[in-house]
């Protein structure tokens, strides 16, 4: 690598600026300015989940077109979400990602432009008011084109003086964590960010690799202070929750996000539904875009610690009426539905059949964000709002925590231990600020350096 301090370059500072997932867990965006470069990690979408927060983006806080190169760490809309209108907005440098996650990019970037186009289209032919797509089909294959695979532990360059590598995160399918090295100063410096990182203690994932020895870290904390559920604790509640259904011969609820999650969630029932843990039943999954997720993770096996149950006897639904044909049939049956807060998403109109009906169970599997329905469904109300109209709640509501894809507060600390006394920084995103705080807390005690929790928009120097 060259040393940028040399050859009167002596001025250019090193530094990060966090533009998204700033003492929030949503819209990831840091940029980071080293080696007289600029490169963006990751281009999320902020958002609360709220039904009634779907406002246009602000701009981009950075002139697009003065980007070197963007990377990747995965497709959740919290980590791409504005990628595509980045492009749309004139970055046409490489965005470096892992090959596996470029496939899921696809499947995303290419449904979203298509429902942004159908819903300006409608909104169009209603005489409403002129709906802008935020990025349309054409945006989103120019910003396919633009990706560049890179494999786990192999190192790109970026121009000359800046080397890249990315590393398993064990999150969801083809999620990375990045490295980014270059010289300063007639020294080696290299800052990692670890996206988000995956949770132990599950077979389901590989664990996530080893953090590499850095100068700076930048590292999430979603679950900071919070501790999962064991595989066997979620087994048992899960369990417990649709054997009472059974019994009364009601329906199984189960809203799940697309990606990730949907998977895990089938893949988990059958695996209990075999060892007798969970009564048999037919699985119905109305989620058309899980199901393109799902055919990907059923081309690499290899991205998993164990053989995927997510096919074999599940009925994955296309269309709405043989949705509403599962949801009504008489018996009991678990319909796993996208909408993992509850905040749109087909669950909903699966949840205006059952919210009455006391036989029925509302399982939920996601965190649900503050002020969404999700969190307004766990509530103990015997009403519930949505739609346009207020419910009667008399279905059962239960909670199993653990589906999660992040690391808990003891992941954190297994993770950071070969950088104790090694690393002189420690960045703290991607959490709300209780949890992040009670992982700064902890941190503090390992030798990691300054722990810093920036602020949205705030630039930490990079010594």
């Amino acid at each position: 690598m060259i040393d940028q301090t040399q050859g009167g370059k002596s001025n250019l500072k090193s530094r990060v600026t966090f533009h998204g997932a700033a003492r929030m867990v949503t819209g990831t965006m840091h940029l980071v300015e080293v080696a007289g470069r600029r490169i963006l990690l990751d281009c999320g979408s902020i958002a609360t989940g709220k039904m009634e927060d779907n406002k246009p983006p602000e701009p981009f806080p950075f002139d697009p077109t003065s980007l070197d190169a963007v990377v990747l760490t995965h497709s959740h809309h919290d980590h791409c979400g504005r990628l595509a209108s980045l492009v749309r907005d004139g970055y046409d440098g490489p965005i470096f990602t892992h090959a596996t996650n470029v496939e899921l990019l696809e499947v995303l970037l290419r449904d979203s432009a298509r429902v942004q186009e159908r819903e300006a289209s409608m909104a169009r032919h209603r005489g409403g008011k002129n709906i802008e797509p935020r990025f349309d089909t054409a945006d989103a294959e120019l910003t396919i084109d633009l990706c560049e695979s890179v494999d786990y532990g192999e190192s790109v360059t970026i121009g000359d003086d800046i080397e890249l590598t990315l590393r398993d995160a064990g999150h969801i399918l083809g999620s990375s964590m990045a490295t980014i090295g270059w010289r300063q100063n007639e020294r080696d410096r290299k800052l990692t960010f670890t996206g988000d990182l995956g949770r132990s203690g599950i077979d389901f994932h590989p664990p996530p690799a080893a953090l590499p020895v850095s100068d700076y870290l930048i590292c999430e904390s979603t679950y900071g202070g919070e501790l999962h559920d064991s595989v066997e604790v979620m087994a048992q509640k899960t369990g417990l929750a649709i054997r009472r259904a059974v019994r009364e011969g009601g329906k199984i609820l189960i809203p799940a996000f697309s990606l990730g999650r949907t998977q895990m969630v089938v893949h988990f029932l059958q695996t209990w539904m075999q060892e007798g843990i969970v009564p048999p039943l037919d699985i119905h999954v109305d989620s058309p875009l899980g199901h393109k997720f799902a055919k990907v993770y059923d081309r690499h096996p290899e991205g998993f610690s164990v053989p995927l149950r997510i096919f074999d006897d599940i009925d994955w639904l296309e269309n709405r009426d043989d949705a509403m044909d599962a949801s009504l049939s008489p018996g009991s049956r678990i319909v796993i539905a996208s909408g993992g807060m509850l905040e749109g998403g087909r669950i909903l109109q699966h949840l205006k059949h059952h919210v009455d009906d006391p036989r029925c169970t509302l399982l939920m599997v996601s965190f649900q964000a503050p002020g969404t329905l999700g969190e307004k469904a766990l509530q103990e109300n015997d009403s519930i709002h949505f739609g346009g109209k207020r419910w009667n709640k008399w279905l059962a509501v239960e909670q199993v925590r653990g589906f999660s894809g992040h690391a808990d507060h003891n992941d954190f600390l297994r993770a950071v231990a070969p950088l104790e006394g090694k690393t002189s920084k420690v960045m703290l995103v991607h959490g709300d600020v209780e949890r992040a705080e009670k992982l700064a807390k902890a941190f503090a005690t390992k030798n990691l350096g300054k722990i810093d929790m920036p602020e949205l928009g705030q630039t930490i120097e990079l010594d």
